[in-house]
């Protein structure tokens, strides 16, 4: 992700007159506006290209995570009790999306 000094501001009513605008900004500069009310943030607006890249780091970041949790849960096992889990549980996903695909047999 880019990184950013601080991101502007604008206020919930400048929104309201000129939304347009501010779109266009986000679009074109990809830098987020954070949207004030009463002197509070209440929202960002982003461009799409920064949503992907928030998506893919969120996707990232739990794939890494069972990662983590594997790694711990099997830490005491041989490498190949390991390989034969592993094996077994691709087995069983690719089975399961085969099913949902094609229907159940």
């Amino acid at each position: 992700m880019q990184t950013q000094s601080f991101p502007s501001t604008i206020s919930a009513r400048d929104i309201q007159r000129g939304y347009k605008k501010v779109f266009e900004k986000v679009r074109k500069t990809k830098r987020p506006v954070v949207v004030m009310s009463n002197n509070k943030p209440q929202a960002a607006i982003i461009s799409l290209d920064m949503l992907d890249e928030y998506k893919q780091i969120k996707e990232d970041q739990k794939f890494f995570e069972v990662i983590e949790k594997i790694q711990a849960r099997n830490i005491d096992k041989k490498e190949e009790e390991v390989m034969r889990d592993v094996t077994e549980a691709v087995k069983e996903v690719r089975k399961k999306i085969y099913e949902e695909t094609f229907g159940r047999s």
